[in-house]
């Protein structure tokens, strides 16, 4: 299984890497043309469309990437329940499109603080949901199929003209904030063109009754999860937003946390790789007992990788971004630690194989409110510190419940004792080594060879008691 992960994982790796690293490229420009509000604006426009995600899909393609990958299943089933899924999702985002419209000025008053939103941006925004929603209901369909190279080929070039094409509106015609929307309704068709090509096996004209019974009965109780996922994730933007009566304070915010994907395009390219195979392999004998090797391969280098990144937050923005965005830097180490935290959700998945995703939304329900509260609480007393503190709490309450949940039906085994070690260990290092230079003021070499040293000293300590054990990992690689 370990040898497989890193082949597929590998290949979305990379394909993330190209994807969003080029889109990373991105931020000094965004930090130069944009002003902050502009850049507060696309944060909440991106909630928004989040959201509208998380409910008029329906969460269907999370059925249908369950259920198509099964082990027995047919090309016809395949078909019916692929083909099914995704003219669900066109009629959805289109009756979704009329509402939108209808409602435009409520929620363009709503959404805008001091600088409003253009009627023009609403449009564009509006017409690019519903692509950017087929994109990924296909793209699903390609990941659980394990089409691992067409899912990341598409993904890559999706990106890669969207960029180019941004820059073009952008410098070109300096359409500012529509620049971004007006790529994406250019690019997203001519994709999803690609995508039905190396689909057409796969898809026909077919919308099935008994079909989307089974799809509703697994996704719908996903629906108030993801609603969840969102308050847990996005609530911070929003409650910045509406106390401190600053789009501005959004963007600052919304930047630290960009640098959070370095995290999440590695966690979600193996997320990728992985889901599929768990559903294909989760009846063998050795399974259990592998997804424990993968799990404490994922801590180790894992924690390793976010000590490094929080290390040098403040360095990192001063070499990609403006001064404007600096104060940003204190957040960033509560950003990656959140984003490695849901990662650990790859190893939650007892619930999806069980078939017991109405216990989801009652967990993730409970920490989003959790974070609801302590935004609340601790906005006014922390500011933006306050906001990523809160969703570093709530998302590890959350992620804890669920892998303890998903544990009772599916048992991953692992040393518990160790494991707990490590994770004591890893947070006495992560403290001093991303705070080091607001706790004690240095010079800039002392502070790099000293934060430098300590992960060393943690890198020592995880092969030292062998939680990082290479001979192994290269011996199942080969």
């Amino acid at each position: 299984m370990l040898k497989e992960l890193i082949k597929e994982g590998g290949i979305y790796t990379i394909a993330n890497l190209l994807t969003k690293g080029v889109s990373l490229l991105l931020i000094p420009f965004y930090s130069d043309y944009f002003t902050t509000s502009e850049y507060g604006i696309l944060s909440v426009l991106g909630i928004a469309g989040a959201l509208t995600a998380a409910i008029f899909s329906f969460q269907i393609y999370q059925g249908v990437g369950r259920f198509i990958s099964e082990k027995g299943i047919t090309l016809k089933e395949q078909q019916r329940i692929g083909s099914s899924g995704l003219f669900f999702t066109l009629i959805s985002y289109a009756v979704f499109t009329v509402i939108a419209l209808f409602f435009k000025d409520q929620v363009i008053e709503y959404i805008s603080e001091e600088e409003r939103i253009q009627d023009s941006t609403y449009y564009w925004c509006l017409a690019t949901l519903g692509l950017n929603g087929i994109f990924y209901t296909l793209g699903v369909q390609l990941k659980f199929l394990r089409k691992t190279h067409v899912f990341s080929l598409t993904s890559f070039a999706h990106a890669l003209l969207n960029i180019i094409l941004i820059l073009i509106f952008a410098l070109g015609f300096d359409y500012r904030i529509d620049s971004i929307f007006m790529a994406s309704f250019i690019v997203s068709p001519l994709m999803i063109l690609v995508q039905v090509f190396y689909l057409k096996k796969y898809l026909v004209f077919y919308l099935g009754k008994a079909e989307l019974k089974k799809l509703f009965q697994y996704s719908i109780p996903l629906v108030p999860a993801a609603i969840a996922y969102l308050v847990l994730n996005f609530t911070d933007r929003l409650f910045i937003k509406d106390l401190n009566n600053s789009l501005g304070d959004v963007g600052i915010y919304d930047m630290g946390f960009k640098f959070s994907a370095i995290v999440s395009i590695i966690i979600f390219a193996f997320q990728s790789a992985l889901a599929p195979i768990i559903f294909e392999k989760y009846k063998d004998k050795e399974t259990p007992a592998e997804l424990g090797r993968i799990m404490r391969l994922f801590i180790g280098v894992g924690s390793l990788g976010i000590l490094t990144l929080s290390a040098f937050s403040y360095e990192t923005l001063y070499v990609f971004t403006q001064e404007q965005y600096f104060g940003a830097s204190v957040l960033m180490p509560l950003f990656y630690l959140s984003v490695f935290i849901t990662g650990l959700g790859l190893f939650s998945g007892g619930i999806h194989i069980q078939k017991k995703t109405h216990l989801i939304p009652i967990i993730v329900i409970t920490a989003g409110l959790i974070n609801v509260g302590l935004n609340f609480w601790l906005i006014p007393i922390l500011d933006l510190f306050g906001a990523a503190l809160a969703t570093l709490i709530s998302t590890l309450i959350n992620h804890v419940i669920l892998f303890g949940v998903s544990q009772k039906y599916y048992t991953i085994i692992y040393n518990r004792s160790k494991t707990l070690l490590v994770i004591g260990v890893f947070i006495i290092f992560y403290i001093p080594v991303s705070y080091l230079s607001d706790i004690y003021p240095l010079d800039l070499l002392s502070s790099i060879l000293i934060k430098g040293g300590l992960i060393l000293l943690y890198l020592f300590f995880l092969v030292k008691v062998n939680f990082l054990n290479f001979d192994q990992i290269r011996k199942r690689l080969f």
